[in-house]
């Protein structure tokens, strides 16, 4: 387990040789709310595994300067769990899920839309602002990689070749639950629709490449739950 020299972590991927700037929210929640001062040591990770040790160096208007003092670096989490979900009608539900996928442990996060997702656009820039929030929180050092696909051909065309496993939940007559068909030892990635689920032909297009139609229980899940409950059966 990580150990951490505060109980805050903070987040820049503005590295530059041996200083590290924080700006931003990040800059103001140092300086500003936690009143951190010259020659105070902090923790910063840049999403990528690597947590860094630092001393502050200098407090300007827009910025904090740090300089490093030791790294340490955390193995990439594997196998590797992605889910692509459907962005839901209300903004803050598919937010929650982003938040609560991403303090278990999530790998990757790919936005769909499908023929019946009624939310046809999504905020990327607050969707990682989120991200970053419950990466921090969590005290993990990896950031998922998060992406938006305006439809699912597009999506299939993209999906990494790590992915030895790929799931469709849908309720369409399957019986087949998640955790009962995959292998936990391999990369896994599952497709969760919108409220009204994937349509017919979307099922029959994703099994076409290689995707397994499974059921997440007997349940009718809401498109956030049906993403964590899913996250939950791949990871444990």
């Amino acid at each position: 387990m990580l150990k951490f020299s505060n109980m805050f972590l903070f987040y820049s991927d503005d590295i530059l040789s041996n200083v590290i700037t924080l700006t931003l929210d990040e800059h103001l929640h140092c300086s500003k709310v936690l009143r951190k001062n010259i020659d105070d040591i902090i923790d910063i990770t840049d999403g990528k595994g690597n947590i860094y040790s630092c001393k502050i160096i200098a407090i300007q208007k827009h910025s904090t300067k740090c300089e490093i003092q030791s790294i340490t670096i955390k193995n990439i989490p594997e196998p590797k769990i992605g889910i692509a979900i459907a962005p839901t009608k209300n903004a803050s539900r598919i937010e929650w899920f982003v938040e609560k996928a991403i303090e278990i442990g999530i790998s990757d996060i790919y936005f769909i839309h499908t023929d019946r997702t009624e939310k046809k656009s999504i905020n990327l820039q607050r969707i990682e602002k989120i991200a970053i929030s419950a990466m921090k929180q969590s005290m993990n050092v990896y950031l998922p990689n998060i992406q938006s696909f305006k439809n699912l051909k597009e999506f299939n065309l993209a999906i990494p070749s790590f992915y030895k496993q790929k799931f469709i939940a849908h309720c369409d007559g399957t019986t087949k639950l998640l955790y009962e068909t995959m292998d936990k030892t391999k990369s896994a990635l599952l497709m969760i629709g919108p409220e009204g689920d994937f349509t017919k032909d979307e099922i029959i297009s994703a099994q076409k490449v290689d995707f397994q139609s499974v059921s997440l229980g007997s349940s009718r899940l809401r498109t956030e739950t049906a993403g964590l409950v899913g996250l939950m059966m791949m990871k444990y």
